[in-house]
């Protein structure tokens, strides 16, 4: 039996139902049901339907079929790409031409519109620079005023109360430095920060911290699809139906991974925690790729 055909067994039967069942509500055959299951597609018609007939089976047992194409691809067949038709072009002089006063007409308004662009583009530029370079010149002026009177009256405070600005230095020191232990006293929390999200697939880095602990459970009555797997090796480090009534749950260590591939097939029956914090997913698709790299 294939791993994918283990897996949508075993969703299966997680759901209580039997291969006459199944072919009862996906109306395949439970001889072509049961080939898909041992991995046997040569006895199934064709590429096309064995697609079509996985698709139907996963979807029937709650498991997301466009993970299940992605996470088994090298195992599912491949649909044959069509051949496209080649239609060449008619004999140049079967071509219909465009008149010589048409075409002479329309370059010419299309380079009178071109001419318009550009000059408007370089006026609207022109009074940008001369309003940035009167704002600058004006922002100078001031600046160097305040600097001219703030140092005329730091030179007054100076020689009139010397020991005041001494002891002014001293307490400034004194708070510095307490800020200091203060802030080693305090200790680094683990920081888990959104990269990117694009459709599905969301990137997190996670980084002030040692470690790189993962728990994967299934919320009160409910079961969810996980896998878990190495990026840089391929090994997986989970993978099957987390069920809360089965008290099915994933557990692992994943400090010596760079970067963790999470695949979840049920998002809002999913608690994801990393390090013993409940992770807060971006979003409530139900099926969600999560790409952390840990940087310690």
């Amino acid at each position: 039996m294939s791993e994918l055909g283990q897996t949508l067994r075993e969703a299966r039967e997680a759901k209580g139902l039997s291969l006459d069942d199944l072919q009862e509500i996906t109306k395949i055959q439970k001889r072509y049901l049961s080939a898909i299951e041992e991995g046997d597609y040569a006895q199934l018609p064709g590429e096309f339907y064995t697609r079509a007939f996985i698709k139907n089976y996963a979807e029937a047992v709650d498991l997301d079929s466009a993970a299940i194409f992605e996470e088994f691809a090298s195992e599912i067949p491949k649909a044959r790409q069509e051949t496209v038709d080649f239609h060449p072009l008619p004999p140049r002089a079967e071509r219909i031409r465009p008149k010589a006063g048409k075409r002479s007409s329309t370059n010419w308004s299309s380079l009178l519109t071109k001419i318009a662009v550009v000059v408007l583009i370089l006026v609207v530029l022109f009074i940008i620079w001369v309003s940035a370079a009167h704002f600058f010149a004006k922002k100078s002026d001031t600046s160097s005023q305040g600097s001219t009177e703030s140092t005329n009256v730091a030179y007054k405070k100076s020689s009139d109360k010397p020991k005041q600005v001494k002891s002014d230095t001293s307490s400034s020191k004194k708070k510095a430095q307490t800020q200091k232990k203060t802030e080693k006293k305090q200790p680094v929390k683990q920081s888990l920060k959104l990269v990117q999200t694009q459709g599905n697939v969301s990137s997190y880095t996670l980084s002030k911290t040692k470690k790189f602990v993962v728990d994967i459970s299934a919320k009160k009555g409910q079961q969810t699809w996980v896998s878990a797997t190495d990026s840089a090796t391929g090994k997986k480090l989970a993978y099957g139906l987390a069920s809360a009534a089965q008290k099915k749950t994933f557990h692992f260590d994943a400090s010596g991974v760079s970067t963790l591939s999470l695949n979840i097939g049920s998002v809002p029956n999913t608690i994801l925690k990393i390090n013993g914090k409940t992770f807060k997913f971006p979003s409530q698709t139900v099926t969600q790729k999560i790409n952390i790299t840990f940087k310690k």
